[in-house]
């Protein structure tokens, strides 16, 4: 028979005794998990550049979109994770306590120019869009005068001389 614990509170509530340790079990198991996430990634991005150096040219996006259940984006996180490893190893003690976070936190610094763009547009891409406003903004006419702003005096030039003829 189970024993009873009473539950602080203005409710007379009885709960079995072993269950705080279970939640608190659990909870180490999560922690374990996320402290060992560096790791697997680290693992996955290996095995990722093994299959990428066998596949052929030009096949790699069709590859991870047919094989994988993730995004083209993680592969390539794996993939970075794994060959940035001697890094990670250099900063960090263990990289078995490193979550996936972590490790990405460590080699932020090392990003090129174009990588923190990149990764910048993704985030303002995952914001929430407006289909109006983007059908505005993507109009024919729109994107032309877009275009026609843009465009240096020469290149309006050889615009007007197209239009003319």
């Amino acid at each position: 028979m189970n024993d009873l614990v009473k539950s602080p509170g203005p409710a007379d509530v009885t709960l079995p005794s072993e269950l705080p340790a279970r939640i608190n079990d659990a909870h180490e198991k999560v922690k374990q998990a996320l402290q060992r996430g560096a790791e697997h990634a680290i693992e996955a991005g290996r095995l990722l550049l093994q299959a990428k150096a066998t596949v052929r040219h030009g096949n790699w996006l069709e590859w991870v979109g047919t094989n994988c259940r993730f995004a083209e984006r993680t592969a390539q996180l794996y993939m970075r994770l794994a060959e940035e490893r001697p890094l990670l190893e250099a900063k960090t003690q263990r990289i078995a306590d490193l979550t996936v976070n972590d490790a990405i936190k460590l080699l932020e610094p090392l990003k090129s120019p174009e990588e923190t763009r990149l990764s910048s547009s993704i985030r303002t891409r995952n914001k929430k869009r407006d289909p109006v406003g983007d059908a505005i903004k993507n109009t024919p006419l729109a994107i032309l005068e877009r275009a026609w702003e843009e465009a240096k005096e020469n290149e309006r030039q050889i615009f007007r001389k197209k239009i003319e003829a």
